[in-house]
């Protein structure tokens, strides 16, 4: 008999493992509830005070069940509450795909380049603490999956645009990112002497026709800051936007919309949705870039691709704060899935 599916949960146990022990006692509550295990296993499973060794036990005991069982389980994993409490299970390789999706190649060492633009200080705006603590966490976790990272600091609008303009015409790899961090208005991300850098302009220096070495080849913007200053109560954060977390701009507008590139292979995730304060924490660093790198840090080196870790992002920053809320989100035209693998040095 083929045993696919018991294949797959062995395959993936790691992944398994590393995801249910967020929340074992939920996984174990479906799994009884299913009649996958029957009362005695459930009582000897939950007594087990571990996470992880409860997760690695009731795997060991679903295999043992057989094929089945197996397959049982896999469909108990697709269901809308098992998916609300672990979003990592997502689009994941032990679901069978619908679509067969082919991944990029990515091979070279290094990967390629990693910009991040810091824009800390500005000649009218307020100063952004805690940004620096963002550029230390995004440049080690990018050389740490392969890439050469440069940093920019404290660049006016025109220096901004001149230095993507420049890099455009000579960057090569198998795979760019760009980092902005900065204050940020609806129409787009400031420079540090208040000038205004629109999405569009960020991204059309890598756009196919100007820089031919990166076409079909993946491109990701991640930018931190605000899109608007919608009145959201503030606790002790600072908001990315230029007047004590007000925009001047209106506030319920829906003028700032990217627009997905003809080009393809781009993805740009945004700390927050149109019209909204994006927060940042003085002493640790802002909510969506200290997520990413941390969901980077541990998924990746488990295979998971990077649109899936950025829903697990939009979960845990969703999840921040009490009276000031936060939602990132991303607009994507890939063609294929990107999954970035950590480099050994």
């Amino acid at each position: 008999m083929d045993k696919k599916y018991l294949e797959r949960i062995r395959k993936n146990k790691v992944f398994l493992m590393e995801t249910l022990s967020e929340d074992a006692v939920i996984i174990l509550q479906h799994v009884h509830q299913a009649s996958l295990i029957t009362q005695r296993e459930y009582m000897n499973l939950k007594d087990i005070s571990e996470s992880e060794n409860k997760v690695i036990n009731l795997l060991d005991k679903l295999m043992g069940k057989g094929e089945e069982t197996c397959c049982n389980f896999i469909d108990l994993l697709r269901k809308d509450s098992i998916l609300e409490s672990f979003p990592t299970l997502k689009d994941h390789a032990i679901f069978d795909s619908p679509v067969q999706v082919s991944q990029y190649k990515i091979e070279r060492i290094p990967r390629g380049i990693c910009v991040i633009i810091n824009n800390v200080h500005f000649t009218t705006l307020k100063e952004r603490s805690g940004s620096d603590e963002d550029q230390k966490s995004l440049a080690k976790v990018f050389r740490w999956l392969g890439f050469e990272v440069v940093v920019h600091r404290n660049k006016t609008a025109a220096e901004m645009k001149d230095l993507l303009t420049d890099l455009g015409t000579r960057v090569d790899g198998d795979c760019f990112v760009c980092c902005v961090l900065s204050h940020g208005e609806k129409e787009g991300v400031c420079g540090s002497d208040g000038g205004v850098v629109s999405v569009d302009e960020i991204r059309e220096p890598f756009t196919g026709i100007p820089c031919r070495n990166l076409a079909g080849k993946p491109k990701l913007f991640f930018i931190q800051a605000c899109r608007g200053g919608k009145n959201q109560h503030r606790v002790k954060v600072q908001a990315d936007a230029p007047e004590d977390g007000e925009s001047e701009m209106e506030v319920d507008g829906d003028d700032f919309d990217i627009t997905i590139p003809a080009d393809t292979d781009f993805l740009i995730a945004r700390s927050t949705t149109d019209g909204h304060l994006s927060y940042r924490k003085p002493e640790v660093g802002s909510w969506f870039i200290q997520s990413l790198c941390r969901n980077l840090e541990k998924h990746c080196p488990l295979g998971t691709d990077i649109q899936t870790i950025l829903l697990s992002v939009n979960n845990e920053v969703s999840s921040e704060g009490i009276k000031c809320k936060q939602m990132p989100v991303h607009e994507v035209a890939m063609r294929k899935k990107l999954i970035l693998r950590p480099v050994k040095h």
